[in-house]
């Protein structure tokens, strides 16, 4: 946990950038974590790597959580970007690149490649961000974050995450397999945002994520490009088996803001997320999120599920009580690629731009097998915000899918603007049902109260 309660008056911040560099191997297998962490309380918590976990009647729990209580007049910050490099491989490459520049930004319980196997036990990976700020009279410049993945001549496994701005969340993503017998599995991504800000100044240089490629065999890999303020990147598993016998697993993704923002700017530099190419079979999620409270969450890819008598679900929720007088905010464009493959792809590929859009519980080329049991989706905008004089131009969002020489399995999602709800497609998924149920509701409410604002 960090819990930030200071006071800060007067102050200037300078950061060089933060750098981590994988090496290289020229023959053998690539076991690397880099990860590159500028600011203030970046969280990168709870992520096993090729690590192979057992539990018998035991439990496995990751907790993580960010408090922001401080308090900051007539101060400047400024970040010469934080940047992660993964190193190539000879052979197979397994790899977790991860560059936070900001604020209170979270990279938390993200298995890669590490196998778990419960029997009545439950694993549990939980992720909070709260923020109760107070800024006035502030400057933020930030030259960008950027994670760059390594390639590999063999097998690739990686998960390149870019996080800039404040109180982001990436958590509970595996690119794993997790099986479970009476046992539960459960993912909890929350952010709240009670934060005052007043005649400040934010700059963002862009988030950026690059995969590597693969030269030879399958490629697996998550990248997530996220800039702004509290966008959750949740419970979203890639090329995962998920077995549960008498067992249940969830996600729950929340975001909720009651801030108040006076006399502001904030500039977005533009978050984008690019996917490797690789040669054999290549399940990919590429993710860019730009602006506020944008919600990616519960979209399996590439996965099977099998529950007997037991549980799946997913619960995504964006709730917006802020008010907002004044304040001018400029899109750089949120920009998601997919990479290409000459074997059988399968790709999810989100770009989401401006506030509380949500892409929720979309499984992609997945099967699911429900045995008495319950599959239910509820994803949930809901906007009772206050906006008085204030301007809003959006950069463009953009998502672009990859090719295959063989079978191609995508989604390619840009969302732009207030409350798009991207929810329940499934794509080529199979599902069967014996005595069970699956449920999907998608819902958005507009409350909100504007007036003198420019929207373009």
């Amino acid at each position: 946990m960090t819990g930030d309660a200071s006071f800060n008056r007067h102050n200037l911040t300078e950061g060089r950038g933060a750098t981590a560099n994988g090496g290289s191997a020229t023959v053998g297998t690539v076991n690397q974590q880099n990860t590159a962490q500028e600011g203030r309380q970046n969280n990168s918590c709870g992520n096993p790597n090729d690590t192979p976990i057992t539990l018998m009647g035991a439990l496995t729990e990751n907790h993580c959580a960010a408090l922001d209580g401080s308090a900051n007049e007539d101060t400047a910050t400024r970040g010469g970007g934080a940047t992660a490099n993964g190193g190539s491989g000879g052979a197979f490459l397994d790899q977790q690149n991860t560059a936070q520049e900001g604020r209170q930004n979270n990279n938390c319980a993200d298995i890669d490649t590490a196998f778990v196997r419960l029997t009545g036990a439950q694993t549990d990976g939980r992720c909070v961000d709260l923020d109760r700020s107070v800024n006035k009279h502030m400057t933020v410049t930030g030259e960008g974050a950027t994670a760059n993945g390594g390639s590999g001549t063999a097998g690739l496994v990686q998960q390149n995450t870019a996080q800039e701005g404040r109180q982001n969340n990436n958590c509970a993503n595996p690119i794993a397999g997790i099986i479970l017998t009476g046992s539960q599995a459960e993912g909890h991504c929350l952010n709240r945002d009670g934060s005052v800000n007043e005649n400040g100044v934010i700059k963002g240089g862009g988030a950026t994520a690059n995969g590597g490629s693969s030269l030879d065999d399958d490629l697996l890999q998550q990248n997530t490009a996220q800039e702004g303020r509290q966008n959750n990147n949740c419970a979203d598993p890639n090329n995962v088996g998920i077995n549960g016998s008498g067992g249940r697993a969830r996600g729950h993704c929340a975001n909720h803001d009651d801030s108040l923002n006076r006399g502001t700017v904030v500039k977005g530099g533009g978050a984008q997320a690019n996917g490797g190419s690789g040669v054999g079979f290549t399940p990919q999620q590429n993710t860019a999120q730009e602006g506020r409270q944008n919600n990616n969450c519960a979209d399996p890819n590439g996965s099977e599920i099998d529950i007997v008598g037991a549980s799946a679900q997913a619960d995504c929720t964006n709730h917006d009580g802020s008010l907002n007088q004044n304040t001018l905010v400029k899109g750089g464009g949120a920009q998601a690629d997919g990479g290409s493959a000459a074997g059988v792809l399968s790709q999810q590929n989100t770009a989401q731009e401006g506030r509380q859009n949500n892409n929720c519980a979309n499984p992609n080329n997945t099967l699911l097998a429900l045995t008495g049991a319950s599959s239910t989706n509820r994803c949930a905008t809901d906007d009772r915000s206050a906006n008085v004089g204030t301007a809003d131009l959006g950069g463009g969002a953009e998502a672009n899918g990859g090719s295959s020489l063989l079978d191609l399995t995508q989604q390619n999602t840009a969302q732009e603007g207030r409350q798009n709800n991207s929810c329940g497609n499934p794509n080529g998924l199979s599902i069967t049902a014996s005595g069970s149920r699956s449920n999907t509701e998608c819902r958005a409410v507009d409350e909100s109260t504007n007036v003198g604002t420019v929207t373009r």
